[in-house]
């Protein structure tokens, strides 16, 4: 049996998210998608890719308060020049990952799942391991979708990656952003304490805080909150900075230690 992994691709490591411009870091991705390449011809893993929407999808999302659930007809509009300018930045990574070597293929969420104030309920799970089976790599992202409760909402790649993880099942969870690890307060801020490990015990220590780019989505605090949800499963989940050459490499083959473990 292969291992099933899930990778979140953080906005904050595949665009210019810290300075609010809808443009790609072309060369952090391009180097993300070698890696991710070299990894599947080093390892039989099936692999599940989801990336963050950064400013192509947090400022819309702001801009028309995606958010708040459906309150005006503007949002309609909305809803729609999200999902496109979401779809663009999707199309980028897949091509930077078919470039690389991958066998990859974007899966729309929009269409592939529903929302009830703000949670999955459902979502094309056949589909997607009929695809992980033939040995495709799927590239799932942060949407606006449908919601039963609000009329639409946002799925973000933060709650799409732990819901996947759990019901494909996967093994493992690697999660590229921008810093590497949780520390006990924002390390741009100088904070230097990291932790090796978080768990449901120890969560308390540390001051977790949304994005200060624009993001509509819950920033960090949400992330560990949706990974820790995780440990109850046995899947475990790593926190690691894609800014570094071969960390990702490292983490999905298994041998990395670095960055922060929640299990």
């Amino acid at each position: 049996m292969s291992e099933v992994v899930v990778l979140k691709l953080g906005g904050s490591i595949i665009t210019k998210k810290r300075e609010g411009k809808l443009e790609v870091d072309k060369g952090n991705l391009t180097r993300l998608s070698k890696e991710i390449s070299e990894t599947l011809k080093e390892k039989k893993i099936k692999l599940v890719v989801v990336h963050g929407a950064g400013p192509f999808g947090h400022v819309l999302a702001k801009k028309y308060a995606l958010s708040g659930g459906l309150k005006s007809n503007s949002q309609i509009e909305g809803m729609a020049l999200t999902h496109q300018s979401m779809e663009f930045l999707n199309s980028q990574v897949v091509h930077a990952l078919q470039k690389a070597g991958v066998v990859a293929i974007s899966f729309q969420p929009s269409v592939a799942g529903v929302l009830k104030n703000r949670e999955l309920v459902s979502f094309q799970l056949d589909t997607l391991n009929r695809m992980l089976d033939l040995g495709l790599v799927p590239v799932a992202y942060g949407d606006v979708l449908l919601d039963l409760d609000t009329g639409i909402n946002i799925l973000s790649g933060d709650h799409l990656v732990p819901y996947l993880a759990r019901e494909i099942p996967a093994d493992r969870v690697v999660i590229a952003t921008d810093v590497d690890g949780i520390y006990e307060s924002d390390p741009k801020d100088g904070c230097k304490e990291k932790s090796n490990l978080i768990t449901k015990n120890n969560k308390g220590d540390f001051k977790l805080s949304g994005s200060k780019a624009c993001d509509v989505t819950g920033g960090m605090q949400r992330k560990v909150e949706e990974l820790l949800s995780l440990s109850d499963a046995g899947i475990k989940s790593q926190i690691i900075s894609g800014l570094i050459p071969e960390e990702t490499k490292k983490a999905l083959l298994g041998k990395s230690d670095s960055g922060t473990f929640i299990k």
